[in-house]
């Protein structure tokens, strides 16, 4: 039996498969933020080039900024179901909508599977062992209103907060 917060049993990766063919996806935001930390790993990658001799600094380089793409390409939401699944990069987790008390917007620099740092959602779940402590879940899909219009149809409970 699955369990709400946690990492995805192998045994239910097949049906979460099947699941990324339902639901509707909201990729996360990139923003100015997300281009400004690109833009960063990329200065650092071409630093390491012309202040070492040698092919490989390049190599590593452009492997290090592929890595960074690849990783924030890979986060997105998908609501399925009452089921709100975060995926980042090799990491799926499911989170019960019914759960969600709280929604509200952010500007928190934590680490979290959202890609902007400026249009940020903070949801607080009624039940503190969906994320195992009493820290919210960070994410930054892109079309916010939707998204949580969307939350609100499946769990009308949920408070707002501007």
């Amino acid at each position: 039996m699955e369990k709400s917060g946690k990492k995805a049993p192998s045994l239910l990766k097949t049906h979460i498969i099947s699941m990324k063919m339902n639901g509707t996806k909201y990729s996360s935001k990139w923003d100015s933020s997300t281009f400004l930390i690109i833009a960063l790993v990329s200065a650092c990658c071409l630093a390491e080039w012309f202040l070492t001799e040698g092919l490989w600094p390049l190599v590593i380089s452009v492997v290090m900024l592929v890595f960074v793409i690849v990783v924030f390409a890979s986060v997105s939401y998908r609501i399925v179901g009452r089921n709100l699944i975060v995926y980042s990069f090799f990491r799926t987790i499911l989170y019960p909508i019914d759960a969600i008390e709280e929604i509200k917007p952010t500007k928190s620099v934590l680490s979290a599977p959202a890609i902007s740092l400026t249009h940020r959602l903070a949801i607080k779940f009624n039940d503190p062992n969906i994320l195992k402590s009493s820290t919210l879940l960070i994410i930054s899909p892109v079309r916010q209103k939707k998204f949580i219009t969307e939350l609100l149809s499946i769990n009308p409970k949920i408070t707002l907060i501007q």
